[in-house]
Protein backbone atom coordinates (compact mmCIF):
# COMPACT_ATOMS: atom_id res chain seq x y z
CA UNK A 1 0.00 0.00 0.00
CA UNK A 2 1.53 3.09 -1.43
CA UNK A 3 0.88 5.77 1.59
CA UNK A 4 1.46 9.34 1.81
CA UNK A 5 1.71 11.58 5.37
CA UNK A 6 0.45 15.23 6.27
CA UNK A 7 1.12 17.46 8.60
CA UNK A 8 -2.46 19.02 10.49
CA UNK A 9 -3.56 21.51 12.88
CA UNK A 10 -1.50 21.28 16.40
CA UNK A 11 1.08 19.17 15.24
CA UNK A 12 -1.02 15.82 14.28
CA UNK A 13 0.39 14.23 11.70
CA UNK A 14 -2.25 11.47 9.16
CA UNK A 15 -0.89 8.63 7.21
CA UNK A 16 -3.15 7.31 4.46
CA UNK A 17 -3.70 6.05 1.00
CA UNK A 18 -2.11 7.95 -1.44
CA UNK A 19 -5.83 7.85 -3.73
CA UNK A 20 -7.69 9.55 -0.83
CA UNK A 21 -7.96 13.25 -0.55
CA UNK A 22 -7.59 15.12 2.66
CA UNK A 23 -10.20 18.25 2.95
CA UNK A 24 -9.70 20.99 5.87
CA UNK A 25 -13.06 22.40 6.47
CA UNK A 26 -12.65 26.22 5.53
CA UNK A 27 -14.58 27.45 8.96
CA UNK A 28 -12.66 25.44 11.36
CA UNK A 29 -9.33 24.76 10.31
CA UNK A 30 -8.92 21.74 12.68
CA UNK A 31 -11.39 19.69 11.02
CA UNK A 32 -10.77 17.23 8.39
CA UNK A 33 -12.40 15.05 5.72
CA UNK A 34 -11.00 11.98 4.15
CA UNK A 35 -12.64 11.33 0.32
CA UNK A 36 -11.46 8.46 -1.05
CA UNK A 37 -10.64 7.98 -5.78
CA UNK A 38 -14.73 7.33 -6.27
CA UNK A 39 -15.44 10.55 -3.84
CA UNK A 40 -16.74 7.96 -0.96
CA UNK A 41 -16.86 9.63 2.56
CA UNK A 42 -14.32 7.37 4.33
CA UNK A 43 -14.08 9.57 7.62
CA UNK A 44 -14.13 13.09 9.38
CA UNK A 45 -12.63 14.15 12.44
CA UNK A 46 -11.75 16.79 14.45
CA UNK A 47 -8.17 17.64 15.90
CA UNK A 48 -7.00 19.67 18.97
CA UNK A 49 -3.79 19.74 20.79
CA UNK A 50 -4.71 17.22 23.59
CA UNK A 51 -7.28 15.21 21.52
CA UNK A 52 -9.53 13.52 18.06
CA UNK A 53 -12.55 13.01 17.86
CA UNK A 54 -14.72 11.27 14.64
CA UNK A 55 -17.36 12.65 13.66
CA UNK A 56 -18.31 10.21 10.99
CA UNK A 57 -15.98 6.81 9.23
CA UNK A 58 -17.31 4.43 7.08
CA UNK A 59 -18.53 0.89 9.51
CA UNK A 60 -15.27 -0.74 8.96
CA UNK A 61 -12.55 1.60 9.43
CA UNK A 62 -9.39 0.81 10.27
CA UNK A 63 -7.42 3.38 11.69
CA UNK A 64 -4.71 3.29 14.48
CA UNK A 65 -3.77 6.44 16.72
CA UNK A 66 -0.26 7.40 18.58
CA UNK A 67 -0.80 9.65 20.64
CA UNK A 68 2.91 10.22 21.75
CA UNK A 69 3.93 11.06 18.13
CA UNK A 70 0.28 13.08 17.20
CA UNK A 71 -0.03 10.66 14.56
CA UNK A 72 -2.98 9.01 12.78
CA UNK A 73 -2.80 6.35 10.45
CA UNK A 74 -5.67 5.02 8.16
CA UNK A 75 -4.89 1.90 7.46
CA UNK A 76 -7.90 1.33 5.38
CA UNK A 77 -7.86 1.02 1.67
CA UNK A 78 -9.55 1.81 -1.81
CA UNK A 79 -12.14 -1.15 -2.86
CA UNK A 80 -10.88 -3.26 -5.12
CA UNK A 81 -12.82 -4.57 -7.42
CA UNK A 82 -10.46 -6.58 -9.27
CA UNK A 83 -9.37 -8.13 -6.26
CA UNK A 84 -12.32 -10.35 -5.65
Amino acid sequence: MQTKQVKLADEWNLIFHEKYTLFVDTEAQNKYSIIDGENDHVGMFTVNESSLEFHHSVYNLQHKVDFSTRTIEIKHQPYDEEGE
